[in-house]
């Protein structure tokens, strides 16, 4: 993996990020920085080397979300083990003067708890504060935006009180690119170059597997509206275990790039002459092409982000480009600079997040007066990350199995969306080569003392999946495990997801089976906390008398925080325990590793 390579600005800003929130903030105060003279180094909290903390570093800026139970995002979690070494010095850090903003809900029990965790460690090593630290919640009535603004207003007095170059500069002005594109003359990439590129980003990361789809096959009924899709993929030397995920690297379809290409005519003309990328490039999760062939429309099939949904970071540059010279012109730029400000937050809203427009769509709209400069297109639009999906198979050296909920909708404004990985996913033939990475979640169902508790399992919809997991691993190691099973599907006959092999073991008296259909008619229990709470004496009893563990899988959303609600119901019920205190039983069980979610 290429690594960050920062330039010896003093002021650092550092992010971890789960859905991209976060790092959106990060990058838009980075660009705001440099409209006060300033030009920080950004990158993920992973991927800044250490040493720079004490060599580069004098203004640290971090803005962390908290993800699932309090805990770090991926690309945070390696700087977090570092600072929590024990033979740190306590003043390792008292150069640097730091301030934090955490993105967090606080309908969650461990509030922002990434970002707090986070700025003690660092107060003990010695860092002073720059300005005060921030706690933004995302369902308060100011939302994040009415925080993060407070936030940097304090912040910007403070950069303004301790660095003397600190000069605001006109913003009309475009500034230069981070990472210009530049364009090799005289050096067109074949056909054939440009369709192995995908696969070179082996030669930058070692993590990275190259596999073959062995079967890509719809497993839920033909007529019903969600297709889930069972992917097995063949591979060699895979090591993983129960718990895990894998990390799957879409790619933009073709149609799609040139659309785009031929909305910029000037990129079209050179799409495909070959290109480097200048500038200090930022790590890439799955490495970065090396290659003399890439191209930029290579570039946006493989790397760039086209179908997300436009953030408040691409509009603070994208304005600069559209031509005033007409009325038109004028009234969309203000169009689109307004789109950039907090004081329009609803209009970008409107405009963007509530129609799920995608930066393509945003481009094709406003293309007649905008132009876009070749060497901005890796600035402005984001890279395409990683999807990441729980494994679904024993572990095997060989091939590893996911189940994934094809993402096609219709949006208010009557257009069909997709989504980048279900589009990539859903055309993938027996035979054709993907890369992927295996993705270690350290997820542990032990406790000290108890060799095999049991296992009680939430897995609604696609959640299942890292129960078949699970359960098929248990029943291959022929352990003594109790495995208690809570399913939830609309309809017996459609979606079902792997219900023939529950069955199956049920019937073999090696899982215990407590499945749930909501639209089925003559069901009791419709959803899966029904159901749940019908067993509040099995339940109850094998939380509190046998230590079980609870695993919750799912979608993020109502789903996970009404099971919670549930649980703590069910031990009101079986034991008398008063609301409060049974609520408090179950967030001790987070703590003591009983309680564990995986939900997006």
């Amino acid at each position: 993996m290429l690594k960050y390579d920062s330039d010896n600005s003093e002021v650092t800003i550092l992010y971890g990020s789960e859905t991209g929130n976060a790092e959106d903030y990060a990058r838009f105060l980075s660009l705001r920085l440099q409209y006060f003279s300033i030009n920080p180094t950004l990158s993920t909290l992973d991927d800044y080397p250490i040493k720079k903390l004490a060599t580069h570093t004098r203004y640290l800026i971090i803005i962390c979300s908290t993800t699932g139970q309090g805990a770090l995002p991926r690309n945070a979690k390696k700087f977090m083990k570092f600072l929590l070494k024990k033979k740190l010095p306590s003043d390792l850090l008292n150069h640097i003067k730091l301030t934090t903003f955490g993105v967090g809900d606080s309908s969650y029990s461990k509030f922002n708890y990434a970002s707090r965790k986070l700025h003690t460690r660092l107060l003990q090593l010695g860092c002073e504060e720059l300005s005060p630290r921030c706690e933004a919640d995302e369902i308060s009535p100011e939302g994040v935006d009415g925080y993060y603004q407070e936030w940097e207003q304090q912040l910007l007095k403070s950069l303004n009180a301790h660095i003397p170059t600190f000069v605001e500069i006109d913003p009309e002005i475009i500034l230069p690119p981070q990472n210009a594109i530049e364009i090799v003359e005289d050096s067109i990439v074949s056909d054939d170059q440009s369709e192995k590129l995908s696969l070179t980003r082996l030669e930058s990361d070692p993590n990275l597997k190259i596999g073959k789809i062995k079967q890509n096959k719809r497993i839920t009924a033909t007529d019903h509206f969600q297709d889930v899709r069972h992917v097995t993929i063949e591979s060699e030397d895979l090591k993983y275990v129960s718990g895990d995920t894998i990390a799957l690297y879409p790619a933009n379809d073709p149609q799609s790039v040139d659309l785009l290409l031929q909305s910029q005519p000037h990129w079209m003309k050179v799409a495909d002459t070959a290109i480097n990328i200048k500038g200090n490039l930022p790590a890439l999760d799955g490495g970065y092409i090396k290659s003399d062939s890439l191209t930029l429309r290579s570039l946006l099939i493989h790397h760039l982000d086209i179908v997300s949904v436009p953030r408040r970071s691409f509009f603070y540059k994208l304005w600069h480009f559209c031509d005033e010279s007409t009325e038109d012109g004028q009234r969309e730029k203000e169009k689109l600079r307004e789109f950039s400000t907090f004081e329009e937050s609803e209009l970008l809203f409107d405009y963007a997040n509530r129609p799920r427009r995608s930066i393509l769509e945003t481009i094709l709209e406003f293309q007649q007066n905008l132009r876009i400069p070749v060497e901005y297109i890796f600035d402005l639009i984001p890279l395409i990350q990683p999807r990441y999906f729980s494994i679904a198979s024993k572990p095997s050296a060989t091939s590893v199995e996911i189940a994934v909920a094809i993402v096609e909708y219709r949006t208010i404004i009557r257009r069909i969306r997709r989504g980048l990985c279900s589009k990539w996913l859903k055309q993938l033939q027996e035979g054709d080569e993907i890369i992927f990475s295996v993705q270690n979640s350290n997820l542990k169902f032990l406790l000290p003392g108890i060799e095999t508790p049991p296992l009680i399992m939430v897995g609604p919809g696609t959640g299942i999946a890292p129960m078949k997991s699970l359960i098929e691993s248990s029943v291959q190691s022929q352990d003594s495990r109790e495995l208690y099973l809570f399913t939830g599907f609309r309809f017996k006959e459609k979606d079902y997801l792997f219900g023939e092999l529950w069955t199956q073991l049920q019937n073999q008296n090696k899982l215990h089976l407590f499945p749930s259909f909501s639209r089925d008619e003559g069901t009791k229990s419709k959803y899966v906390q029904d159901k749940l709470f019908q067993e509040y004496e099995l339940l109850g009893d094998l939380i509190l008398n046998k230590n079980a563990i609870i695993f919750v899988c799912g979608s993020s959303g109502k789903m996970p925080k009404e099971v919670k609600v549930t649980f703590s119901e069910i031990l009101t019920k079986y034991k008398g325990i008063p609301e409060n205190t049974a609520q408090k039983y179950i967030i001790d069980m987070e703590d003591q590793g009983r309680y564990k979610e995986e939900v997006w």
